[in-house]
């Protein structure tokens, strides 16, 4: 059986894992998002700087570690279940978020933010204004970093009774079959190549081409 057979007869199954796919890449993905870039903002605050470089330096290392480790430890303490996979892909993709937010918003001149002191503007007024704005490239960064990172390990966690097309992949591999393997390894390039082009799209909406420009 080749792929095209083997979509064309199982074409079901395959839209069933991908949409399983989606669902726990989209939920786990919009939590690391939400929270990662809270965690970013709150620790680059004044009274919370001297916080900044640790968090920078355990984010670093903690991007080092496997995925599989991970999903490994949540499982060890939640089980089997698409939660346990949502859980696991979270905090997974939540590190290069609070990395780059953190790292972009630190990186901004302390004279532009003096500047912007001397204007009147009050803290929140710098953080949405100035600091948000400039920092974006970088946030926009983490993020489709982040989804990438999710749309592959979301095929790991299948294993963990997460679903998805790594269900596909790993029947093709404990049957030794090469076409059920692609079947689910498309879908999966697929989709991260998709996503990333999405995000681009909105990095090119929202970031301002004048202000990165000037700064």
């Amino acid at each position: 059986m080749d792929l095209f057979s083997y979509f064309i007869n199982n074409f079901d199954v395959v839209m069933q894992r991908t949409l399983e796919h989606l669902f726990i890449f989209f939920i786990s993905w919009i939590l690391s998002v939400v929270v990662g870039v809270f965690i970013g903002i709150y620790i680059t605050r004044e009274k919370r700087k001297r916080y900044t470089n640790l968090a920078l330096t355990i984010t670093g290392i903690t991007q080092s570690i496997p995925s599989v480790a991970v999903i490994a430890l949540i499982f060890l303490f939640m089980g089997i279940g698409k939660l346990t996979a949502i859980i696991a892909l979270f905090l997974y993709g939540l590190v290069p978020i609070v990395f780059n937010t953190t790292s972009g918003i630190v990186s901004i001149s302390p004279k532009i933010i003096e500047i912007a002191k001397g204007m009147g503007m009050n803290e929140k007024e710098i953080l949405y204004k100035i600091e948000i704005p400039i920092a974006l490239p970088a946030i926009f960064s983490g993020l489709r970093n982040s989804a990438i990172i999710n749309i592959a390990t979301a095929t790991v966690a299948s294993v963990i009774g997460g679903g998805g097309l790594g269900v596909i992949i790993f029947t093709g591999l404990s049957h030794y079959n090469a076409p059920i393997i692609f079947a689910g390894a498309l879908p999966v390039s697929v989709l991260a190549i998709g996503i990333d082009i999405v995000l681009e799209l909105f990095e090119k909406k929202w970031v301002s081409k004048g202000l990165i420009n000037e700064f």
